[in-house]
């Protein structure tokens, strides 16, 4: 399986998470031993993931900074990244 080459991402960029409507902890997805924060670029996309997922009663849509999740790994439209990738470079901003 080949390797993606991702973009860097700012860490002041704006994305979409789901959180627990009654704890308020974030939703994730775990993949081997690591979990990844499910973050979109717009709430329309964040909004049918948890539409699709049955979880409309349970989790909201909230917007935050990419940077100011608790994360080291962000599951970012479908790409599994790391916190490495982001940056605070305007001008290399995904």
């Amino acid at each position: 399986m080949k390797n993606k080459i991702h973009e860097m991402v700012n860490a002041t960029r704006k994305v979409y998470i789901l959180r627990h409507l009654e704890t308020n902890e974030f939703i994730c997805l775990r993949q081997d031993t690591k979990e990844y924060v499910a973050c979109f670029t717009d709430g329309d996309s964040a909004r049918q993931f948890r539409e699709e997922l049955g979880l409309v009663e349970y989790v909201d849509v909230a917007a935050m900074r990419i940077g100011d999740t608790p994360f080291d790994n962000f599951w970012l439209d479908g790409d599994m990244i790391g916190r490495s990738l982001l940056t605070t470079e305007h001008a290399r901003s995904a």
